[in-house]
């Protein structure tokens, strides 16, 4: 058996169905346009304040966390180059000392080649002349301490001839 045939209307109708929905849907979706425009016009001032409030709320927010991270990594920066500057300090300390120590035991060693006495030399000198003002001071004191001498005997002369 044949199969049965739509009559055409009813083809044609379900077109016209889909036309219209189709038209139905693109006019519901203008309306939501000029609805979203209309509240966008009248809701404005409202929701530019709103979002001023909320810009500002997360502004602070915003800063202050920026401000504390700012504040620390400035900490931590200052710490750290403090030490460096420290370590620098006594790395520069110990080769200045290094230096001195070098250029007194050439200087030491260059006086002593061209025979100049050290200090040392000079003060035990110093003791010795010391010492040697005293010893010259006590010969000159028993030298000038007058003498006991027994009285001297006068030669007898021969007696006048007569």
């Amino acid at each position: 058996m044949a199969a049965k045939r739509k009559p055409r209307r009813t083809a044609r109708s379900s077109s016209s169905d889909a036309q219209s929905r189709m038209t139905e849907t693109v006019h519901q979706i203008w309306l939501a346009g000029l609805g979203a425009v209309s509240k966008a016009q009248h809701g404005t001032p409202h929701l530019l304040e709103e979002l001023m409030a909320e810009g500002e709320r997360v502004d602070a927010q915003v800063r202050g966390a920026a401000s504390e991270t700012l504040r620390s990594v400035v900490g931590t920066v200052r710490s750290k180059f403090n030490a460096r500057v420290s370590s620098a300090r006594g790395q520069a300390s110990e080769a200045v000392d290094g230096l001195e120590k070098m250029f007194r035991t050439r200087v030491r060693r260059a006086l002593t080649q061209l025979g100049v006495p050290s200090g040392q030399d000079i003060e035990a000198l110093s003791r010795r002349v010391d010492t040697l003002n005293a010893n010259i001071g006590k010969l000159a004191r028993s030298r000038t301490a007058p003498r006991r001498r027994a009285p001297a005997k006068r030669a007898s002369s021969p007696p006048p001839a007569a």
